[in-house]
């Protein structure tokens, strides 16, 4: 509970001093920006996991959405009709940690069969 009022307190203040300068504030649900910046962009622009996740949260400031790469959704079995954040939520809880994720040694091999088993034809 403290938790809580000590967020909503500090973006009251934070939204009170934009406002004085004339700068809109946007608040964005950071829920799973970390996961997503390391999958997405980490590696394909060769950043950290935390810059990763700034482009995330900006790209959601844009109301841009992030979904799963096709090869991903289609191993963990995501239903398409859900919500975005269900098949980021199946793959946190697959990968357990964002550090862990390049420890599944075989991930790509996992990936790539059940891609080449699916493919239709």
């Amino acid at each position: 509970m403290l938790s809580g009022w000590a967020y909503k307190r500090f973006y009251e203040l934070l939204e009170s001093i934009y406002s004085n300068r004339g700068i809109s504030l946007i608040p964005k649900n950071p829920a799973f920006t970390s996961l997503i910046g390391l999958i997405k962009y980490s590696r394909k622009y060769g950043i950290s996991s935390e810059i990763a996740a700034a482009i995330v949260i900006a790209r959601r400031g844009m109301n841009l959405s992030e979904r799963l790469p096709r090869a991903m959704s289609a191993y963990l079995e995501v239903n398409s009709r859900k919500h975005v954040w269900h098949g980021w939520g199946k793959l946190n809880n697959f990968i357990q940690s964002r550090h862990s994720y390049y420890n599944v040694s075989n991930w790509s091999l996992l990936v790539k069969d059940y891609a080449l088993v699916e493919k239709p034809g």
